[in-house]
């Protein structure tokens, strides 16, 4: 039987999020974990971003780890109940905070050494200051945006 092949990293919160969907959807796959300073010729070849995580299926190559999840999502029925469009749109911002902003400052400060003439602080502040947002919104959920684990829950939970 030949599963879906996926690349990953252990450490990248993009894998990781990608193999959480996997995992909740109970969907077999082959995992090839790269060393990013020696990625596979055959990982490059098929993605010219060289960035993980990659999903390949019979009929596709999935490249970007939100469409990983929205394929497993289209695919399987993972989450008990649906989310209202006002959660919905909440869904997609927050995802697109923690992706853009979050993350960026997020290796500015956890790395910083990789970074010329950075103020540390500030970039720990900015991450401080988008949980807190965050925090504000969820006080009385069990989860991010309610009481059932769902794709927002899935997507930052890495980070």
């Amino acid at each position: 039987m030949n599963y879906p092949i996926l690349y990953s990293f252990k450490r990248c919160p993009y894998a990781m999020r990608a193999r959480i969907a996997l995992k909740l959807a109970d969907i077999k796959c082959e995992i090839r974990e790269v060393r990013l300073n020696n990625k596979p010729e055959h990982m490059l070849k098929i993605s010219s971003k060289g960035t993980v995580p990659i999903l390949i299926l019979q009929n596709k190559v999935i490249d970007e780890s939100i469409e990983i999840i929205d394929w497993v999502l289209e695919n399987n029925q993972i989450f008990d109940g649906n989310l209202s469009d006002i959660n919905i749109k909440l869904t997609e911002e927050t995802i697109n905070i923690f992706d853009k902003q979050f993350k960026y400052h997020l290796d500015r400060y956890k790395y910083s050494t990789r970074y010329k003439d950075i103020d540390v602080q500030d970039h720990q502040k900015q991450c401080m200051s988008i949980l807190k947002s965050l925090d504000m919104k969820i006080a009385n959920s069990r989860w991010l945006i309610g009481d059932n684990f769902n794709k927002l829950d899935i997507s930052i939970l890495p980070f």
